[in-house]
């Protein structure tokens, strides 16, 4: 049974259908619930729960996987199937034996475009946040038009809610409305933000970044690796997105 936990790095815990998740010094972790099979050695044992931890955890982002991957789509690879190649490697670790699943560590898209630079989850009011970033058109490949691709993922409830092409790089900064009315602030609730380019008939995206989870607070991101809770209030912009 699934439990959820409130306060300041809230989050759920407790099974969520063959997964479990749990808090570790205040970041939410993933890991299979399925037992040991006969026969396995146990490297094999571990491979196996690792890959059905990530097939179940990715799943329910398949339209969005599609997506952000499309460029690595060849024969009968699919983009699902980059992302959880990438998963396994980057976003697996063992303990005790057991693979556990980070979800920072997950992408919704890949690609060689300049990226995301200080993108910021901005407050959670009701169904809707913001994200600010800096609008670093020009550098490296990056350019004014280069679009936004958002990617909600509700793993509580493992929903996703996807927004893609509403704002321009050049904007740095978009609102978000989530199409959810039973929102638990407390829940698992991953902002996965990405850019994407469409030059000619060529359709080329970033590397996502995940900016982190929503909760009642401001949640600012200072780098993949480090996240720090902020409680100044949050400055809201006007915006230019369409």
């Amino acid at each position: 049974m699934g439990k959820v936990t409130d306060g300041l790095l809230g989050g759920i815990s407790g099974k969520v259908g063959n997964l479990v998740f749990y808090q570790v010094n205040g970041e939410t972790l993933v890991r299979s619930n399925s037992g040991n099979r006969s026969g396995t050695t146990a490297l094999q044992s571990y491979n196996q729960q690792a890959f059905a931890l990530v097939q179940e955890f990715l799943s329910p982002m398949k339209r969005e996987l599609a997506i952000g991957f499309a460029s690595f789509k060849k024969g009968t690879k699919r983009g699902i199937d980059r992302a959880k190649s990438l998963m396994l490697k980057n976003g697996i670790y063992p303990q005790d034996g057991i693979p556990l699943l980070q979800p920072m560590k997950a992408l919704v898209s890949s690609g060689d475009l300049t990226g995301v630079k200080d993108g910021v989850l901005g407050v959670f009011e009701d169904s809707s946040f913001s994200i600010e970033w800096a609008p670093n058109s020009w550098d490296g490949s990056a350019r004014d038009s280069d679009q936004t691709f958002v990617v909600v993922y509700d793993t509580g409830k493992q929903r996703v809610f996807s927004k893609q092409g509403a704002c321009y790089r050049k904007d740095g900064f978009q609102e978000i409305e989530l199409p959810w009315s039973n929102i638990d602030r407390s829940s698992g609730l991953y902002v996965y933000f990405s850019f994407y380019s469409e030059r000619g008939s060529k359709v080329e995206f970033s590397d996502s970044v995940c900016l982190g989870k929503l909760n009642r607070k401001v949640l600012r991101l200072e780098s993949r690796q480090k996240i720090e809770l902020v409680w100044s209030p949050w400055v809201m912009k006007s915006s230019d997105c369409r």
